[in-house]
């Protein structure tokens, strides 16, 4: 009997002495240089694609924007591709550049110098013949690429006239978890980044859920038939093994030769849903021209799109660096002797937000202050 409690207690004092060196052991590998370890993950790795042509008038904003989204430089790869300009488009991104680029992770950029302005059966700047979609194709698809060769998590198809105001999109848009997340993006009247229906030939056609989500009635994420201009895809999704700017990669495709169409129904045919996001205020985007346009309307429209972010936001920075590409209209009085603001000063926010207009429009105004009735 004896013998027995021996034998029991013997065993009873090496499991406390193994269970001991267990916690011991535990208690080390969670020790690092003296602080309690804590397993954190990096943020996931995204490339920024985008593609510029004539955009010097929206560069200074936009890239200025870009520098200032809350994501960590360095899990961000920039994809960018600019030719056949007729503006200051190359100047200012070389510049940027040579400024910013050392903060990334990597900078994969083609900047190709001009003659040729303009591309085979090009009539001008706003014009779209077969080649130009050709071309754009070409581009995106090799974007697309080479995220997928670089193993990034996500690619973020952006355009250069698009202004994330949001500076969380990034984190807000991932935290979604879908496939294909675009942020609701507004502009200076009913056009937005998103369809809420198709033609029968794959064109735009407005239905009833389109106001609703535009206006932020509706408030969420929608499953759209397109999504566009800011578009951010999840590489991680074996599904998205199907999405495509091409064509001939599409089974049985029968849309148009048109890059976001096309990606729209890959994704169809893949069963990604696309999804649109309004409940934040996420940016802006300019109303892009017709065939016959100018790109003097382009500036026009711009101001138009200053004007309607001032309503209820602070006017698009422009970073030191690039603020010698903005320019404002000489001021006057549009040919009146004067012109009068009268504003109360315990209204200074209304006060500022006019004077930003003015300078936009080039008015010389004079202030008056108001002053409360009885």
């Amino acid at each position: 009997m004896a013998a027995t409690k021996r034998v029991e207690g013997t065993v009873s004092c090496i499991l406390m002495r193994g269970l001991y060196v267990m916690v011991l052991f535990m208690m080390i590998g969670n020790v690092r240089n003296g602080d309690s370890y804590q397993r954190v993950n990096k943020d996931c790795t995204v490339v920024i694609a985008f593609l510029v042509r004539n955009k010097a008038h929206t560069l200074p904003y936009f890239l200025t924007l870009l520098e200032r989204l809350d994501y960590p430089k360095n899990r961000i790869s920039l994809w960018i591709r600019s030719d056949h300009n007729e503006d200051r488009t190359l100047e200012i991104l070389k510049i940027w550049l040579s400024s910013v680029k050392s903060q990334y992770h990597s900078v994969n950029a083609e900047l190709l110098s001009s003659p040729p302005e303009r591309l085979p059966e090009e009539k001008g700047p706003a014009h779209w013949p077969s080649s130009r979609f050709t071309h754009i194709i070409q581009l995106r698809e090799e974007a697309l690429v080479a995220a997928r060769q670089m193993w990034a998590d996500y690619i973020w198809f952006l355009d250069s006239d698009v202004f994330i105001t949001n500076h969380e999109i990034l984190k807000l848009l991932i935290s979604k978890g879908h496939t294909v997340a675009a942020p609701m993006l507004k502009s200076d009247g009913m056009y937005s980044n998103f369809w809420c229906g198709m033609t029968e030939e794959y064109y735009y056609l407005r239905t009833e859920d389109y106001k609703p989500i535009l206006q932020r009635e509706r408030v969420g994420c929608f499953h759209v038939p397109m999504v566009h201009s800011s578009v951010l895809i999840d590489l991680r999704r074996a599904s998205s093994n199907g999405l495509t700017f091409v064509s001939s990669e599409v089974p049985d495709y029968k849309g148009p030769h048109d890059d976001i169409i096309t990606f729209a129904l890959a994704a169809n045919k893949s069963g990604v849903p696309l999804y649109i996001c309004n409940d934040h205020i996420y940016g802006f985007v300019m109303v892009p021209l017709e065939q016959s346009d100018s790109l003097q309307l382009d500036f026009m429209q711009l101001t138009n799109l200053k004007l309607e972010v001032l309503v209820e936001n602070s006017p698009l920075p422009v970073s030191e660096l690039l603020a010698q590409f903005v320019s404002h209209p000489e001021r006057d009085t549009m040919g009146f002797d004067n012109i009068y603001m009268i504003n109360l000063l315990r209204r200074p926010e209304r006060r500022k937000r006019m004077l930003n207009c003015f300078k936009e429009l080039g008015i010389h105004a004079t202030i008056l202050n108001a002053v409360d009735g009885l």
